[in-house]
């Protein structure tokens, strides 16, 4: 990694609110309102306090040796086991990246290029997502800035457009689903929701230029998040109503669908949707970072050497999609719920045995 890619704890910090985001619109939004109903928005807020706590733990490791990268932050705590836990991390991240890559490849093939082949539209954001990366955490970074403040704009625009569509008939009864239930998605909520900031750990906590703040700003970060998908949640409930939600498997992009402006523009939603399309590639690099970047520190790699392993992954990942998603419904498929879940639960474990690894050397 070049010694002058130093960046700032705001710029990072807009990159918590893409890797949030980004794997709840179109990928766990449906799932939600699918299981909890009208119940969705307690779900949410649940979800969001258990979100704190595992976001602790995620930064709590972050702050740990701040001058090593993550592989020799695990060599340490680990020592010749190092290498499973290495590995297991970049599977992990490997399957973050097809899942959202693959997710957005079908929704845009879906909804806009039925006559482009898939693998086209997936090859055009693996190499998007590959030449961001490759750049490395300052190029990655200012671009996650830029569409942070262009993907705000375009939420508030789509809110305050959709607010006065909102029947508060369709938010009753609030509680139609199990108490258990609530409590099962709010959990699987918050794994979505916050495992996948681990991807901050593409980079040493020293190369934040004001790294005393950025624990403030992550903080701050993941609050906008919460408040962009609690209030997304709501309207889409509330403009739509659950029984019709349901029969979407983009529940997000069709309540879109309603804007219009000045009462003769519509297709609105083609604009508004390019927020998901800005997380999603925003997310997506900086999986990549994290890969390339846990590679390259674990092996002593190279440039050269570096090149080949990060284009091998890029062709696992335009590979491997058509032999995981099987399925294009997105609620009964394993692949898309259940398979994430496990992958995420590894994370989570892997952050906890850690810390508590590096509690007892110390």
């Amino acid at each position: 990694m070049k010694k002058d890619e130093i960046i700032n704890s705001f710029g990072l910090s807009t990159m918590i609110c893409a890797l949030c985001c980004s794997s709840f619109y179109g990928v766990f939004s449906s799932y939600v309102l699918h299981e909890s109903l009208n119940s969705s928005i307690i779900s949410i807020l649940i979800g969001f306090i258990f979100s704190l706590i595992i976001s602790k733990l995620i930064l709590k490791l972050f702050n740990t040796n701040t001058n090593l990268s993550y592989s020799k932050k695990i060599k340490k705590i680990y020592g010749k086991f190092s290498i499973i836990i290495i590995i297991l991390s970049i599977l992990c991240s490997l399957f973050g990246y097809i899942l959202l890559t693959y997710r957005l490849t079908t929704f845009l093939s879906n909804q806009y290029l039925v006559e482009t082949p898939k693998y086209i539209i997936l090859l055009l954001i693996i190499l998007t997502t590959y030449y961001i990366s490759s750049k490395g955490i300052e190029t990655t970074i200012r671009v996650s800035t830029i569409c942070f403040y262009i993907s705000t704009i375009i939420f508030l625009f789509d809110f305050f457009s959709l607010v006065n569509q909102i029947n508060f008939q369709n938010y009753l009864p609030i509680i139609n689903v199990s108490i258990k239930k609530i409590i099962i998605t709010a959990f699987i909520f918050s794994l979505y929701f916050s495992i996948t900031t681990t991807q901050i750990y593409a980079i040493k906590k020293d190369q934040i230029s004001d790294k005393e703040k950025f624990n403030k700003y992550f903080y701050i970060m993941i609050t906008i998040s919460f408040i962009i998908i609690f209030l997304s949640t709501s309207t889409i409930i509330g403009v739509s109503g659950i029984s019709i939600i349901n029969l979407y498997d983009y529940p997000d992009y069709s309540t879109l669908k309603r804007i219009k402006l000045f009462s003769f523009l519509d297709s609105i939603e083609n604009i508004s949707i390019m927020s998901w399309i800005f997380y999603i590639i925003n997310a997506s690099s900086m999986f990549l970072l994290f890969i390339f970047n846990t590679l390259k520190n674990t092996f002593n790699l190279n440039n050269t050497k570096s090149n080949v392993f990060n284009t091998i992954i890029v062709l696992i990942a335009f590979s491997i999609p058509n032999f995981i998603f099987l399925k294009n419904n997105y609620n009964e498929s394993y692949e898309y719920i259940y398979l994430p879940l496990i992958i995420e639960l590894i994370v989570l474990l892997i952050v906890i045995f850690s810390l508590i690894k590096n509690r007892l050397k110390n």
